[in-house]
C-alpha cells in the first residue's frame, strides 16, 4: 500500500512538473518579449495563455525528418532517456508530507547530473552531423570543467550539515541561513548551474551563430519536444535545489514555489540581456577562478570539521 501511495504521489508530481514546463515556456516568451520591447504570445485564447500547449501539439504532429546516416535506435530513444533523467532529479523531492526522504539525495543528484553527459553524447553522435558533434564536444568539455567545481561547492555545504539528505538543510537553517555567510559559494554555484542547464550566457552547445542550433540540429517533432522539456525541467529543479541549500526552505511550503519562480525569472532575465560568452572565457572562469576558490573553501571547511572532531 505504501509503495502504491509513493508511486501515485510521484506520478502526480511528474504531471504537475510537465504542466509547469508549459507555463514556464510561456513566461519566458512573455518576459523576453517585454525585454525586447515586443508583445510576445497574446492571441491564443485568453491573452495567449494556452500558446505553449498549442506549440506542443503542433510539434507532436509535425513530420519527423530522419538523417540518412543516423543510428536509428539511438536517435529515437536518446531524447526520451534525457527526459527520464530529468524526471529522476525530482525523486529527492519529499512530496505532500510523505515520509519518503532519500538519505543520500545529493549523491543521487550527482549521479543523475553526470549521466546527462552520456545522453548528450548519444543525442549528438546518433544524428551523425558535423554541427551536432561540434556541439557535443563543446558541451562535454564544458561539463567536465564546471561539474568538478560544482560538486566541490555542494560538498562544502555538506560539511556544514554532516549529511547528504536535502531535508537536513531546513533543520540546520531554522535560525540563520547559509546564504549570509556562504554568499561566495552561492554565486559560484549559480554560475555552475547556468552552465549545467546550458543556458545563456553559457549555451555553447547550441550556439546558433556558429553551430546552427548545435547538438539538436537534426531533431524535430516529438524528439525536439523531449529535449526541450528535459532542459526546462532541469531549470526548475536547480532552482529548488539552490534555494533549499542556501535558504533552508521547507519543501512542502508555498513560499518555496515563489523562490523557484524567482529563479526561473532570473534565468530568463539573464538570457534577455547577456550575450553569449567566448568559449575560452568560460574555461578561464571555471579552471582559474571558481575551481581554486572552491578548493580553498573545501580545505577550510574540512579543517574546521577535523578541529571539531578532535577537540
Amino acid at each position: 500500500m505504501l509503495m502504491l501511495l509513493i508511486f501515485i504521489n510521484f506520478l502526480f508530481l511528474f504531471l504537475m512538473v510537465l504542466m509547469s514546463v508549459a507555463f514556464f515556456i510561456l513566461l519566458e516568451r512573455k518576459v523576453l518579449g517585454y525585454i525586447q520591447l515586443r508583445k510576445g504570445p497574446n492571441k491564443f485564447l485568453l491573452k495567449g495563455i494556452f500558446q505553449s500547449m498549442g506549440d506542443g501539439l503542433k510539434l507532436f504532429f509535425k513530420e519527423v525528418n530522419y538523417p540518412n546516416n543516423m543510428n536509428f535506435f539511438l536517435f529515437l530513444f536518446s531524447p526520451i532517456l534525457g527526459l527520464l533523467i530529468s524526471v529522476f532529479f525530482w525523486f529527492i523531492y519529499p512530496y505532500i508530507g510523505l515520509n519518503y526522504l532519500m538519505s543520500f539525495g545529493l549523491i543521487f543528484v550527482f549521479c543523475c547530473s553526470s549521466f546527462m553527459v552520456y545522453i548528450f553524447l548519444l543525442i549528438s553522435w546518433s544524428s551523425n552531423s558535423n554541427y551536432s558533434v561540434l556541439g557535443m564536444i563543446r558541451f562535454i568539455s564544458q561539463m567536465i570543467s564546471y561539474e568538478v567545481s560544482m560538486m566541490i561547492i555542494i560538498i562544502n555545504l555538506m560539511f556544514l550539515i554532516n549529511s547528504f539528505n536535502l531535508n537536513d538543510f531546513y533543520i540546520y537553517q531554522i535560525n540563520i541561513k547559509f546564504f549570509f555567510f556562504c554568499f561566495l559559494l552561492f554565486f559560484m554555484l549559480f554560475i555552475s548551474f547556468l552552465a549545467e542547464m546550458n543556458r545563456s550566457p553559457f549555451d555553447f552547445s547550441e550556439g546558433e551563430s556558429e553551430l546552427v542550433s548545435g547538438f539538436n540540429i537534426e531533431f524535430s517533432s516529438f524528439s525536439f519536444v523531449f529535449i526541450f522539456m528535459a532542459e526546462y525541467m532541469s531549470i526548475m529543479f536547480m532552482g529548488m535545489l539552490i534555494f533549499e541549500m542556501f535558504f533552508g526552505l521547507m519543501m512542502s511550503k508555498f513560499y518555496l514555489n515563489i523562490f523557484i519562480l524567482f529563479f526561473m525569472f532570473l534565468v530568463i532575465w539573464l538570457r534577455g540581456f547577456l550575450p553569449r560568452f567566448r568559449y575560452d572565457k568560460l574555461m578561464y572562469l571555471i579552471w582559474k577562478l571558481i575551481l581554486p576558490l572552491s578548493l580553498f573553501l573545501f580545505v577550510f571547511n574540512f579543517s574546521i570539521q577535523l578541529f571539531n572532531l578532535y577537540h
